[in-house]
């Protein structure tokens, strides 16, 4: 799926504007081509504003197709992650298969996590965010949509509501991507896996699969004069098979160390 391009249409506008206004000189090209952006980026942010409420809408009335939903969020996540100047490099995504359902794991480097894995990953997955993301207008209805759940650190009942709904999704056969980091690293070094994160695996006997995000943490640093190179490493799936006979704290540790073993240090 490409992304959306928005300079054809930020080209026709301000040609528009210039051939009304009769004017080609250099400030007065430059001006049109600024407010044509300005108001292409804000009727794109509108229509995916109304967009997600029409879906929200079809939902409720149970006419809605989920992989038109996905295909729609592929779409804009990858626009999203070009304007952000991250070049995303997806490596053994085969052992994601779609037909089978799996709890996934990543490491946590950025607040661009989310933006990346849904680019990579182009079936229908179910994110677990904390409670803040569920305030951002525009995000919160594709969340929504994508049947997402939020942790409140704060609401340890809430919390173990939240677990309930990722064990019923998992043996719904859906994906449930999980960060056990529970807080963003902001670095090549790993935060501790939670231990709690792994209990929905043992009750479910889904396997787990190990994903981990390189060089995320840098786009701090890079944007918006330099692009980022993300890599994002599938490992291989671990079936309850192999974890069954383990305690949530040994599992926590094996798929750090897992997912650690791909880490690109620098």
């Amino acid at each position: 799926m490409n992304r959306i391009y928005l300079m054809p249409k930020v080209l026709i506008i301000s040609f528009i504007l210039l051939y009304i206004y009769e004017t080609f000189n250099f400030w007065d090209i430059l001006l049109a081509i600024i407010v044509s952006s300005l108001f292409v980026l804000l009727m794109q942010i509108l229509y995916m504003f109304l967009k997600g409420k029409y879906y929200l809408h079809c939902m409720k009335k149970g006419k809605v197709n989920i992989d038109k939903i996905y295909s729609y969020i592929n779409q804009v996540l990858k626009t999203v992650n070009y304007f952000l100047g991250l070049k995303v490099t997806a490596y053994h995504l085969e052992r994601f298969d779609p037909k089978r359902n799996y709890l996934i794991i990543p490491n946590h480097q950025s607040n661009c996590d989310v933006t990346i894995l849904l680019e990579v990953i182009k079936r229908p997955i179910v994110f677990v965010s904390k409670i803040s993301i569920s305030k951002l207008i525009i995000v919160r209805d594709w969340m929504k949509l994508i049947g997402s759940l939020y942790l409140d650190k704060n609401d340890m009942r809430g919390q173990i509501r939240i677990m309930k709904k990722v064990e019923n999704k998992l043996n719904e056969n859906e994906n449930v991507v999980i960060f056990p980091e529970g807080k963003r690293s902001f670095s090549s070094e790993m935060n501790e896996f939670k231990p709690g994160t792994f209990k929905v695996a043992t009750k479910t006997k889904v396997d787990i699969l190990p994903v981990t995000i390189n060089n995320a943490y840098k786009l701090r640093k890079n944007y918006p004069w330099k692009k980022t190179d993300i890599s994002v490493y599938f490992h291989e799936p671990i079936p309850y098979e192999v974890y069954k006979d383990m305690t949530t704290q040994e599992l926590a540790k094996m798929v750090k160390g897992v997912v650690e073993s791909k880490i690109i240090c620098e």
